[in-house]
């Protein structure tokens, strides 16, 4: 790993390595964390070193313009962006793309910006860490090992008391607080609302709030024909063959049966890229995906049964019929709306 001036720590609920602890190894963690706080204090004078009520130290904080962040609810979502490294300098990860270059870590197929996550899943210390921020705030903290659990306690004796195996290693995250809301659904619809108005307006006109109730069948589904069937049979119980692409709302493909695609976006070029399979049914769950006969999300269906033959059109939809709250891989974060390109195709074997 590449080292960088400051001193910094670990990943956003996303991660720290956990280890079985006893109040007496935390006993001996506080007086170590207190005698390198004390030495880094008289080293770096030009941090805050602002101490919170259960032990983190806000080290840099500029707020933002925009609303605060007063309370952790249990209907509260963050979207942020951050860098997290050791104690010893040596940052472990970032959502910022030009980071990721400077480590020598970057992969163009990976997913590079803001992430969305669930704020009472996250670390007892960056939830901390969190309070009193505005939108498009940045704040930096160190935050030490006793409050990288998952547990809850109301007290930072409290936290020295635990006994548990999730607690990580001391941390400084670097915050960006991009936006906070309640509820993941409105938000994901409301976020489908401005893409539609944004790039559909034929369809869906420019009011982004018009645009998100002209839905297609399920809430957060929606469907753009952009090119008319061959003619109107309905395609039921049979087989179809399709190419595809798909993307992030910000255009960023992470799978496709188009070569030229797949090579232009970085993707593997070891696959076979050619029109795949579809079976249909006479219900969304029917659909298959080549001879494996492999499921599919529920959006990517959604969208092949709105089609007819040689049709080609767009799915857009949210993350729960997509890939949800895990999102898939390195290519597609938690809770993302998805986008697929879909084109009804000549059998390629005849």
């Amino acid at each position: 790993m590449k080292k960088i001036t400051i001193i910094a720590l670990a990943v956003l609920s996303l991660c720290s390595c956990g280890k079985k602890v006893t109040s007496t190894d935390l006993e001996a963690a506080q007086r170590y964390f207190n005698a390198w706080v004390h030495v880094q204090m008289q080293d770096h004078r030009e941090y805050l070193w602002k101490e919170t009520e259960l032990g983190s130290y806000i080290l840099e904080d500029q707020e933002g313009a925009g609303p605060k962040l007063e309370a952790i609810t249990d209907s509260l979502y963050i979207r942020v962006s951050y860098t997290q490294a050791l104690q010893t300098g040596d940052i472990s990860g970032s959502t910022y793309e030009h980071i990721s270059k400077q480590l020598g870590t970057y992969d163009e197929t990976y997913y590079y910006g803001p992430v969305t996550a669930y704020a009472k899943g996250q670390y007892a210390g960056f939830e901390e860490a969190l309070l009193g921020m505005r939108d498009g705030g940045r704040r930096k903290v160190l935050i030490p090992s006793w409050l990288m659990t998952y547990s809850r306690f109301d007290t930072k004796d409290g936290y020295l008391s635990q006994k548990t195996d999730d607690i990580g290693t001391t941390a400084i995250y670097d915050i960006e607080l991009v936006e906070h809301f309640e509820n993941i659904m409105p938000w994901s619809v409301d976020s489908l609302g401005r893409y539609l108005a944004a790039n559909f307006p034929a369809k869906y006109g420019s009011d982004p709030v018009k645009a998100q109730a002209d839905s297609s069948g399920a809430y957060g589904f929606y469907y753009v024909s952009t090119k008319a069937p061959a003619d109107d049979i309905e395609l039921k119980d049979t087989t179809v063959y399709i190419n595809y692409i798909g993307r992030l709302l910000n255009g960023r493909v992470f799978d496709t049966t188009i070569r030229d695609t797949a090579i232009r976006y970085g993707l593997s070029r070891d696959k076979t890229y050619e029109p795949v399979s579809i079976t249909l049914g006479d219900h969304w769950s029917d659909v298959k995906m080549g001879s494996s006969s492999s499921s599919v999300i529920q959006g990517f269906a959604r969208t092949l049964c709105q089609m007819g033959p040689f049709e080609k059109g767009s799915g857009i939809f949210i993350s729960t019929l997509g890939y949800s709250y895990k999102g898939s891989g390195y290519s597609i974060p938690a809770y993302a709306p998805l986008r697929f390109d879909v084109e009804l195709v000549e059998n390629p074997n005849k």
